[in-house]
């Protein structure tokens, strides 16, 4: 599509007034007469398919099981885990034989799954011998980090709730409840009443006390379950002397004193054997995204085409407005209803280690994120304006290279936290992004149209007799 010269109106006034207050390297202002913005829209995106076989899984995201689904493959997770400790742990008016049992309980949104949900599936538990190491990554093998002929737990679960009562019917997650050996609850107690200092350092706590857990599928198949909840539950009995009787009465308590939080070591083991269909199409050159730790997608964005558009203005008052791209994206065949990921991240190729490595989040310049819309199936990257203002700095210090315009698309998970808000109604929340980290939470696939990528370039300029 060619360029397209539109004179502005009064009506365009009050929005490039907008425009032109914003920081920008270009110029101070322009006149609200003989101006015209551009709107160009002529630019080519290419890119290829790249193998990503292991991410680092910075998530609460805590796969277990595996399906063999046609057209994305054969995958299979199980996952180890640190446990955050309580602050305090209730000790007081206690003694150790007080404590009546304990259970360890991973929950799943109901629904967060793929594959069938009738099918029972056993579940594993082991606790670690070794320290986990760090940074952890999906191609870990938990060998040797545990002893296999100790089992720490075990439960069967399925992820449907058919001839259940109504009463569990109506809750919003599925539940899996262990009983561990009593004698971890006798132990736990024991190290904090020694030392309750040592639960105050969840490091400390993994390294000396508790090392955590591998949890894997026993039995069963076609089914992979996205649990985001694990934790350890006491139960516990204390002798109350009450005044009014004038005797001693039991009562019982419970106490959730460890769980799987983002503050400590948690990984999926992945194991993804690619389907040969999904393989031939990105050896075809089509360019695939797939996830858990399968392919991205590096992408040359046309940064010298967008810098020459607006340089044939060069001799003109120019202001730089918005730059936006929107990218198609199409689900590929499969037999589980597997879909795009939901959020992907464009990062620069060379900064993307670095990204996950630092926790970053998104800066616009460098970084940015999209969401899948289900609806138009395409993914926008609708705040890209400060990274061209830096790219023309960087042109004319004469800095500019490949590296400033070598992207990778990758799966991501963007997790945000509610926040109250700070303006519009009341009661109203914001979200804001608390992290960015690789996808993993179940299967995704999708095939990228970088040929139809839109991208629009809008500036606007002055006429040659007002510079």
């Amino acid at each position: 599509m060619k360029s397209v010269l539109y004179t502005i109106l009064a009506a365009v006034a009050a929005a490039l007034a907008v425009a032109c207050n914003e920081s920008s390297s270009i110029g101070n202002s322009l006149s609200e007469e003989n101006i015209v913005i551009v709107v160009d829209s002529n630019f080519t995106v290419t890119g290829k398919t790249l193998p990503n076989p292991v991410v680092q899984s910075r998530t609460l995201s805590q796969l277990i099981g595996g399906v063999d689904a046609k057209g994305f493959g054969s995958i299979r997770s199980d996952f180890v885990g640190q446990f955050m400790p309580s602050l305090a742990l209730d000790t007081v008016d206690m003694k150790i034989n007080d404590i009546d049992s304990v259970k360890l309980f991973m929950q799943m949104v109901r629904g967060a799954f793929v594959g069938d949900s009738l099918v029972p599936m056993g579940i594993d538990v082991y606790r670690l011998t070794k320290d986990l190491p760090y940074p952890i990554y999906s191609n870990f093998d938990p060998e040797g980090y545990y002893d296999p002929s100790v089992k720490f737990a075990s439960g069967v679960y399925t992820a449907s709730t058919i001839n259940e009562p109504d009463s569990i019917k109506a809750l919003s997650s599925i539940v899996v409840s262990m009983p561990l050996p009593l004698s971890f609850a006798k132990e736990m107690f024991a190290a904090y009443d020694a030392n309750p200092s040592v639960f105050a350092d969840p490091d400390v706590f993994a390294r000396d006390i508790f090392k955590g857990v591998y949890i894997r599928s026993s039995y069963g198949a076609g089914r992979i379950s996205d649990f985001t909840t694990t934790s350890i539950r006491l139960y516990y009995h204390k002798e109350i002397y009450n005044t009014d009787s004038a005797r001693y009465e039991t009562k019982k308590y419970v106490g959730d004193y460890f769980a799987v939080t983002p503050e400590v070591v948690v990984n999926n083991n992945i194991r993804y054997d690619i389907a040969p269909e999904l393989k031939a199409m990105a050896e075809a050159g089509d360019k695939v995204l797939a996830a858990p730790a399968g392919y991205e997608v590096e992408m040359n964005f046309p940064a010298p085409e967008l810098i020459a558009s607006y340089d044939k203005y060069e001799n003109r008052l120019r202001v730089l407005n918005t730059l936006t791209m929107t990218i198609p994206v199409e689900t590929i065949e499969n037999d589980y209803d597997i879909t795009p990921p939901p959020y992907i991240l464009m990062v620069l190729k060379n900064k993307k280690d670095e990204f996950f490595a630092e926790n970053s989040l998104v800066d616009n310049k460098t970084s940015f994120y999209a969401t899948y819309d289900s609806f138009k199936n395409c993914y926008t990257f609708s705040s890209m304006r400060a990274y061209l203002l830096d790219l023309l700095e960087k042109k004319d210090k004469g800095e500019l290279t490949a590296d400033d315009y070598t992207f990778v698309l990758t799966p991501v998970q963007v997790n945000k936290e509610a926040s109250a808000s700070s303006g519009g109604y009341y009661g109203s929340t914001d979200y804001v992004v608390s992290s960015i980290v690789p996808y993993v939470s179940k299967p995704a696939m999708g095939k990228i149209l970088l040929d139809k990528a839109k991208i629009i370039l809008t500036f606007s300029a002055g006429s040659q007799n007002n510079y």
